[in-house]
């Protein structure tokens, strides 16, 4: 696989590099020119005062910004995070007129951990926006075929859990076993189990997946401030809950949880690269955002992800998860290295715009991701397995089927990750 990437995305890291930020900012906006951008151009570096990219804001060009002009807008010791486009440095000062305690960015960060709200002035310069981990667009165009490659590139390892029981599948392979009807409820075509679960924690034999065959569903959604997210689902048959006070609960039919590579575009002597920043995990109800280079990766570009045993939550590292405090237990996810699943190996590669639809990247576009929900004529599903049965201290005995991932904020949002 090394050989074969190395092949693809051909790089030439600059030794020296001497070049105008007006040569900069012109490949910055011959990007936002491009085809594949949904958005407005923006300056090159943004601050924020709210975490993650929230609050007031401020744009920058190249050139020192002292403590009148920061105040004026965002305001003095009140950035929180920072976007920072390929080719600049952002050294941000604890002091005005460039004193003090520093910090240097050169990428994205969702929040300034150990410079939140100390910045009094900053001084943007112009770098190489090349760095060990850009990779060109191959063949330089936005084809299907060099897109698909691009997701194949950064699909996930995912490792499952020793001793997990219900592994993935294609949402295909359950369909044999659920009837697509009008939940009352929602007044929209959702799955159920074509056999009663009685009891609730009947366990039907389809629930255990079938990963020899198991795509994982990615998709490529080009978002605001040329940025593009890479956004892997994982579909299981199956979500094993916990176990509170001897009750099982939150068990639910269908199961769809994600991981999330941010990656950075831009345009350098007339070539499209793509720059990996952020890698967000996706558990449960919330997610986690990391650096790119906080992570575990396989030959470079592979993210490593762990599935909790069960729960399917995903995790950068191994180890028990306390996910939630309730007043008489806390919910754990287990996670560690128990089967291996490289999902480059099968793909189902789609192309998203938010806020509309989808196509597919050299494979078909299924109808269940389709968003009609109330079409008798389609097969597209709100959500994808039984309705929610009673609670238990405020847990759901029994919990509805998820949406799918067309109705996700990672898939629908021009912005934010999750």
């Amino acid at each position: 696989m090394m050989n074969i990437f190395k092949r693809w995305f051909p790089i030439t890291l600059v030794a020296s590099f001497a070049v105008s930020s007006l040569a900069i900012q012109s490949d910055w906006a011959n990007a936002a020119d491009s085809d594949s951008l949904i958005a407005a151009v923006h300056a090159p570096v943004t601050v924020y005062d709210s975490s993650p990219y929230g609050g007031a804001q401020q744009e920058f060009y190249v050139g020192d910004h002292d403590w009148a002009e920061l105040n004026s807008g965002v305001g003095n010791d009140k950035v929180s995070s920072i976007r920072v486009a390929p080719g600049y440095k952002v050294t941000l000062f604890n002091d005005a007129n460039f004193k003090g305690a520093s910090k240097v960015v050169t990428q994205d960060l969702i929040f300034i951990d150990d410079f939140n709200d100390k910045a009094s002035s900053l001084r943007i310069e112009a770098i190489s926006p090349l760095d060990s981990t850009s990779v060109a667009l191959p063949n330089n165009s936005y084809s299907d075929e060099s897109m698909r490659k691009l997701l194949q590139a950064f699909a996930p390892r995912i490792w499952f859990a020793q001793g997990e029981k219900y592994f993935p599948s294609s949402v295909e392979f359950t369909f044999p076993y659920v009837d697509r009807y009008v939940n009352p409820n929602s007044g929209k075509y959702e799955f159920k189990t074509k056999q009663t679960l009685d009891p609730l924690t009947l366990k039907l034999p389809y629930f255990t997946g079938d990963l020899a065959n198991a795509p994982i569903y990615s998709f490529w959604i080009d978002k605001d401030y040329n940025n593009v997210d890479f956004v892997y689902f994982q579909f299981t048959p199956y979500d094993l809950g916990k176990n509170v006070l001897g009750t099982e609960v939150g068990d639910h039919v269908g199961d769809w949880e994600r991981v999330t590579v941010r990656l950075a575009k831009f345009v350098y002597n007339g070539v499209n690269y793509f720059k990996p920043v952020q890698m967000l995990y996706g558990s449960h109800s919330f997610s986690t955002t990391y650096r790119w280079d906080e992570i575990s990766k396989i030959n470079g570009t592979h993210p490593v992800a762990y599935s909790a045993e069960g729960s399917h939550g995903m995790w950068k590292d191994q180890g028990n998860h306390v996910y939630q405090e309730l007043v008489v237990a806390q919910l754990v996810d287990v996670a560690n290295q128990g089967t291996a699943w490289d999902t480059w190996n099968n793909i189902q590669a789609f192309q998203y715009y938010p806020n509309q639809t989808g196509r597919g990247l050299g494979n078909a576009w299924p109808t269940w991701l389709d968003k009609d929900y109330n079409n008798p004529n389609s097969y597209s599903v709100w959500r994808f397995g039984n309705p929610q049965v009673g609670t238990f201290f405020g847990q759901p005995l029994f919990a509805e089927g998820p949406s799918g991932p067309q109705e996700k904020t990672s898939l629908i949002s021009d912005t934010l990750m999750d």
